[in-house]
């Protein structure tokens, strides 16, 4: 069922079981992942046009997502991570539908599972 979901939201099962070592574990930390407030902030700061406050939120998404494996999303969220780095607000506008449309994918994937 967890290799099913990774396999559903474009992850890589095999990263994630090799640091979390079991099903039960990877199912703990995704429901941690459920309770992270970084996408949320990113999402507000967006909205607000706070280009820092949006950075540091998608920075510490971006590591969350690295250590899931959750690879599509890693992949979209490192991208705005480095467009607001370089306080790139247009195109971090332009980027955030495709974060907020893969972070769904994964959370809705996650409900179903848990």
């Amino acid at each position: 069922m967890i290799e099913e979901f990774y396999n559903q939201i474009g992850g890589d099962y095999s990263k994630a079981i090799s640091r979390m070592q079991n099903d039960e574990r990877i199912q703990k930390y995704l429901k941690f992942f459920l309770m992270d407030e970084s996408y949320n902030q990113l999402e507000t700061a967006i909205e607000a046009n706070d280009c820092e406050s949006a950075f540091r939120s998608a920075h510490t998404l971006k590591g969350v997502c690295q250590n899931m494996a959750f690879e599509i999303l890693s992949k979209v969220v490192e991208q705005i991570t480095e467009e607001l780095r370089a306080k790139d607000l247009k195109a971090a506008l332009i980027t955030f539908p495709k974060v907020k449309e893969e972070y769904q994918k994964v959370i809705d994937g996650i409900k179903k599972i848990i």
